[in-house]
């Protein structure tokens, strides 16, 4: 707790007291598996500091997990103060894998997002509705099969009772995912992009992963333009930008005179002044969505794939 807290009094004072404040969230780091009392008020000093956000452990290692009622004054002060709660990749059980590297990196995505599942089956989402809870840096992948599996056991005969007995779930698991996740989904693939509507497009929140040698820059607007070229406008503005400016709280008045000097512009990620054959282009995609909610098929069975489809 007290490299915290140093680390967060660094961080304060770095966005409050550095050029464009305006333009950064920081997100503190939360030790939640310490004494409740001092991590609530951990929460509390880094609000009234300026930071926006808290980062907890994606393990818990021999302390209680997540689904403990312990944490619920943490839960709590987080949904009072607004300040989503985020895990981050990178921590692992890095002992069992020896010089394996391909073991780790094949699942290194499980550990931060295995809170998400922790949190929704135990009711944490039901008893706070206004909590905000994000997987960083782990891409979204991943995300439309755990929903279509966690919905079908759900809506199965007797599955919400059966499976958080008591939670009381009023909703199905994506819902919750709907309400209180988002996924920082960094470097979001074209495979990804190609499964918003299962995700969820207001789910999805675009990430560079500035330095790291396997993020976007130098190249970013190269690939953004790879990316996003024949995605809507509407929902690549979502993505990009709208749906984190919300979930952090960022001033869009502020920021205007920012992007209109440093875009990326729609022309600029090569995306048609004329919409409609976008739209029409994703609309079987968009039509089925989570086709295990809607009914309908799969998007392009039996059908030539559209354009979009083409190339992913």
């Amino acid at each position: 707790m007290a490299g915290a807290r140093a680390h967060n009094r660094w961080l304060a004072e770095f966005i409050t007291g550095g050029a464009n404040p305006e333009r950064r969230c920081g997100v503190a780091l939360l030790p939640i598996t310490g004494e409740v009392q001092a991590v609530v008020a951990e929460v509390r000093r880094a609000h009234r500091s300026g930071l926006g956000a808290v980062m907890i452990p994606s393990m818990w290692v021999d302390q209680p997990p997540y689904h403990d009622r312990r944490y619920d004054p943490v839960w709590a002060v987080c949904q009072e103060l607004r300040m989503p709660v985020l895990t981050h990749s990178g921590a692992a059980p890095r002992h069992e894998y020896g010089d394996h590297l391909g073991i780790y990196v094949t699942e290194v995505t499980f550990w931060p997002s295995r809170p998400l599942w922790f949190l929704l089956w135990s009711g944490v989402f039901e008893r706070f509705p206004g909590l905000r809870f994000g997987v960083a840096e782990s891409g979204c992948w991943w995300l439309p099969n755990l929903l279509w599996f966690m919905d079908r056991l759900y809506l199965g005969a007797h599955g919400g009772k059966k499976l958080s007995p008591f939670a009381e779930l009023s909703m199905p698991p994506s819902s919750y995912v709907d309400r209180n996740c988002f996924i920082a989904a960094t470097n979001t693939k074209r495979r990804e992009l190609a499964q918003r509507y299962e995700a969820g497009v207001g789910n999805i929140c675009w990430g560079s992963d500035f330095p790291h040698p396997e993020g976007t820059w130098p190249n970013t607007r190269e690939w953004l333009r790879t990316t996003f070229h024949d995605i809507p406008v509407s929902e690549t503005r979502q993505m990009l930008g709208l749906s984190c400016a919300e979930l952090f709280g960022f001033d869009l008045d502020k920021l205007a005179p920012i992007a209109r000097r440093i875009g990326p512009t729609p022309a600029e990620l090569g995306q048609p002044a004329d919409q409609a054959p976008v739209t029409a282009a994703w609309a079987p995609a968009r039509e089925v969505g989570r086709h295990w909610l809607t009914g309908n098929d799969f998007p392009f069975v039996g059908t030539a794939a559209p354009t979009p489809g083409s190339t992913l």
